[in-house]
């Protein structure tokens, strides 16, 4: 094969959960162009990554899309998201694509009925499972993520003195969310700087937080860029994260996380991938998975799984910096 082509819209975290893959398609075939199609505001996430030979942005007309790549001679095309978009794609080019396993009635079963047959093994390696016919196999090198030329960041200019852990207090949802409440707590108990990144979603939380605690807290909340927040999470002592976005980007960086889960489950697949963590979950509920993404509120009502979740493990391991 000399072009293959792998589609995954959206979003920032399910974009590098990818990043094995893309990988092992140019190991396995060194002489391909592998080329990327992604959302236009995700096309940077690629920058600098040494296994991509073009990226194509999907800028909402999927006809346009289609007769610009249709002109590459696609030899092979790789379907990483799954969805009536891609599947509607795969029929404009007029190919058959390889495909990956979502898993998605088994996702809803064990959100609905608590029965979990999915695979006890990472979403990543159950991509690779299901790409066989590609005769990919996985290196054991985790995640990618390449901060790009230019844009590593000095912790100092930011004001952070010494060693520092990050906290990376979003998510897409308000169920993978620590309580405000519960954040203060983590404040007010950890031991050494806290510095917190996150986007304008998250910068009213900062700006609380910052307040409260001025000595000890560092707010980029809005203020930082993903790639400067990847920096910056590189040079951390370890990560405070959500299931989220920036706790895949921790794991491609190789750091120690410390996950805080709320109404998803790592049985999903989605826990750091390749590297070291450690989970902070509440296991005297039964009610979680409520969601196979999360949600924006609790469907009981009590949002104990974050709300009564031991902060313990996270203040133990800031006591041994």
């Amino acid at each position: 094969m000399n072009k293959i082509l792998c589609i995954r819209f959206s979003s920032l975290g399910d974009i590098i959960l990818t990043t094995p893959i893309i990988r092992a398609l140019k190991q396995r075939y060194p002489q391909a162009e592998i080329h990327v199609v992604t959302k236009q505001q995700y096309a940077n996430l690629w920058e600098g990554n040494p296994y991509v030979h073009q990226v194509h942005s999907y800028q909402g007309n999927l006809w346009k899309l289609a007769s610009k790549l249709r002109k590459e001679g696609f030899d092979a095309v790789v379907d990483l998201h799954k969805n009536v978009r891609s599947h509607l794609l795969c029929l404009l080019l007029g190919k058959i694509p390889y495909q990956i396993d979502k898993f998605t009635k088994e996702r809803k079963l064990l959100v609905k009925k608590k029965i979990n047959l999915l695979p006890k093994k990472h979403l990543v390696d159950r991509y690779f499972d299901s790409l066989k016919k590609l005769d990919i196999h996985s290196d054991g090198q985790g995640l990618d993520y390449f901060i790009p030329a230019g844009q590593s960041v000095n912790p100092i200019d930011f004001g952070i003195q010494g060693k520092y852990i990050i906290y990376a207090i979003g998510a897409q949802y308000v169920t993978k969310v620590l309580s405000y409440p519960k954040m203060i707590e983590l404040c007010e108990r950890i031991e050494g700087q806290l510095v917190l990144i996150g986007d304008n979603w998250d910068e009213h939380y900062g700006y609380r937080l910052k307040t409260l605690f001025p000595d000890k807290v560092i707010n980029l909340c809005n203020q930082t860029s993903v790639a400067a927040s990847a920096s910056l999470m590189q040079q951390a002592e370890f990560v405070i994260a959500h299931d989220s976005s920036m706790m895949h980007i921790a794991a491609a960086l190789k750091k120690k996380i410390l996950v805080l889960w709320g109404a998803t489950h790592s049985d999903f697949g989605f826990y750091p991938y390749q590297t070291e963590f450690t989970s902070v979950v509440n296991t005297q509920i039964n009610c979680r998975p409520c969601s196979t993404q999360g949600g924006n509120y609790c469907p009981l009502g009590h949002f104990d799984c974050l709300n009564k979740v031991s902060l313990d493990p996270i203040i133990s391991a800031s006591q041994t910096i």
